[in-house]
Order: C-alpha cells, then sequence, then structure tokens
C-alpha cells in the first residue's frame, strides 16, 4: 500500500509539474498551396491558438473571430499524446483524429498544422504556470 501510495504522488507531482495554460496569438498563417494571410487578415480574424496542458492531459484550441457570435470561438481538441522533450524543453501536442497538432518551444514560440494544409506560428504567453 505504501509503495502505490508513493507512486500515485509521484506521478501526481511529475504530471503538475508541466501543467501550464498558454495563450498564442498568431503572427504569421498560411493556406498550402498558396494562400499568405495579410497582416490585415490576421488582426481582422484574431487567430490564436490555446493550450491548457494538466500535465498528463492538455487540451488544445485553434480560435478566430466568428462574425456570426460576433466574439472570438474555439475548437477544442483533446490531446492525444504529448511529447516532451526535456532536455531543451520543447512540448509536442497531438490530436491525431484531425490531424491537428501544435509544436510549443522553450523560448514560447509555437507552430500549429491545423491537419487541412494550415500552418500558423507566433509566440505564446504564459496565461498560468
Amino acid at each position: 500500500m505504501k509503495k502505490l501510495l508513493l507512486a500515485a504522488a509521484v506521478a501526481s507531482t511529475t504530471s503538475s509539474a508541466f501543467a501550464a495554460e498558454y495563450e498564442c496569438p498568431t503572427q504569421v498563417k498560411y493556406a498550402l498551396p498558396s494562400q499568405i494571410y495579410s497582416i490585415e487578415e490576421i488582426n481582422r480574424w484574431q487567430f490564436s491558438t490555446r493550450i491548457d496542458d494538466r500535465g498528463g492531459s492538455a487540451t488544445i484550441s485553434r480560435c478566430s473571430f466568428s462574425p456570426s457570435a460576433q466574439s472570438i470561438t474555439c475548437d477544442d481538441y483533446e490531446a492525444d499524446f504529448i511529447a516532451r522533450d526535456t532536455n531543451v524543453g520543447h512540448i509536442k501536442f497531438y490530436h491525431f483524429g484531425g490531424q491537428f497538432d501544435v509544436q510549443l518551444f522553450a523560448d514560447l514560440s509555437f507552430v500549429e498544422n491545423n491537419g487541412r494544409g494550415g500552418v500558423a506560428a507566433g509566440v505564446c504567453n504564459l496565461i498560468r504556470p
């Protein structure tokens, strides 16, 4: 029983050590094969990516301005797999069903692959450590 409690405590501590929330405004956006979004389009549509990293699990969200809702709305996806490079601090969040992934680098820059030929990048802000 003591071993089980110790293992649970270590797992809890390890998972919570990675917990953080990030807001990642898009600074560059491409839609392959040839569309490059202008700064005006990026500002108008307010593209962003959000990451709620809970340590052992995470929600990654793709957000933009919705004219019909007159507000920013997000599509949320649970990460199926999280790859953490503890040597350099990079994290990659995968949602396999939608071929959607977000890579967060140690310097807080990010790259979002929307799984349909679109790629966005920018720098994240740490919202909650």
